[in-house]
């Protein structure tokens, strides 16, 4: 004779759930933040230029309180505004500087204008006449602007010598 029933000892056969959400939820979360950051990197519409490297144009890690911004130059010669989330397409290069302006009397830019940097993607393909509208507006707003390129492969760099 005993106290507790032979069911109550036995348990219940189930299956607990709450690890394997747990872990479903961090894996989501993961690959989501990988999205973002991929998307962000990578800007599909353009195709940069390719340079080879110079020993003196390397950043140094001292410039850790610098605000990046991102603009691209499409081959078409518009204007897009880079963000993580979403690219804004500009009306003309002026309004890239009244963005920039306006950004930076709203407070979102550092107080040091030199701590911004306006990064132009710039398609290959692009026409000269829309870079240099982009490159004025960003230098009459008192930017910076500063062009961004993949390196140039050894393999290329050896088959532009080659022919």
């Amino acid at each position: 004779m005993s106290f507790i029933s032979e069911e109550e000892l036995k348990g219940r056969a189930s299956f607990n759930l709450a690890p394997m959400i747990d872990f479903l939820f961090l894996m989501l979360m993961f690959f989501a933040c990988l999205a973002i950051t991929r998307a962000t990197t990578k800007d599909t519409e353009i195709d940069l230029v390719e340079i080879r490297p110079d020993s003196h144009s390397t950043i140094t890690d001292a410039d850790t309180d610098i605000k990046v911004v991102n603009v691209s130059i499409t081959r078409e010669g518009s204007y897009k505004w880079v963000t993580d989330l979403q690219d804004y397409p500009m009306a003309s290069a002026e309004a890239i500087g009244n963005e920039l302006l306006l950004q930076y009397n709203q407070g979102l830019l550092p107080e040091d204008r030199l701590q911004t940097q306006v990064l132009l993607k710039i398609d290959r393909e692009a026409h000269w006449e829309s870079i240099m509208k982009a490159l004025f507006a960003i230098r009459d707003a008192g930017f910076e602007a500063r062009p961004v390129y993949e390196p140039e492969t050894l393999t290329d760099n050896l088959a532009s010598q080659m022919w």
